[in-house]
């Protein structure tokens, strides 16, 4: 891809291009590195992607349906973000999210805007008395890529999950 960038930017640069070549050749040469050192960090590396199994992926698929199962016009309360706006998306947003809840999966680590939730109050009737704080029942918005992850979740483990009758 670099090297693309380089070819591309010495083709523009014509008037100069034998100076600009040269120097691309200074760059490439003068950072030695050893091919066997090379070949292991890529052996680790790849073992290391390796150690995690399935369940760390969070395929493309899998974002669509979770988002396919939103409903329209929720808000999250705290970024002015909507499901529509996630739902509406393009395909690349979702290749985005997929591989954001991967790697949130693969290194433990879940961000903190995903963890945060606006608690807002409902009057519990229309004809109640509004200045008496009893009349009021809070509910949390959750952030929409909460909503997004619990979805995923939940139709990954669905299975295993139950839900009490009470």
């Amino acid at each position: 891809m670099l090297a693309a960038r380089l070819v591309r930017a010495a083709v523009l640069f014509s008037e100069t291009g034998s100076s600009f070549i040269s120097a691309v050749d200074i760059l490439y040469s003068s950072v030695p590195y050893d091919h066997d050192d090379i070949a292991s960090l890529k052996v680790e590396i790849t073992s290391a992607v390796e150690e995690y199994n399935e369940e760390c992926v969070v395929s493309f698929n899998d974002a669509v349906e979770a988002v396919n199962s939103l409903k329209h016009g929720k808000s999250d309360g705290f970024t002015g973000l909507s499901t529509d706006h996630i739902i509406n998306g393009c395909d690349e947003l979702f290749v985005h999210v997929s591989s954001l809840f991967s790697s949130m999966l693969v290194h433990g680590f879940a961000f903190d805007d995903l963890l945060v939730s606006s608690i807002v109050l409902i009057p519990k009737g229309k004809t109640v008395l509004c200045s008496d704080c009893s009349n009021y029942r809070g509910i949390a918005l959750s952030s929409i890529f909460g909503k997004v992850f619990d979805r995923i979740v939940i139709n990954r483990y669905y299975d295993v999950l139950a839900s009490s009758a009470l």
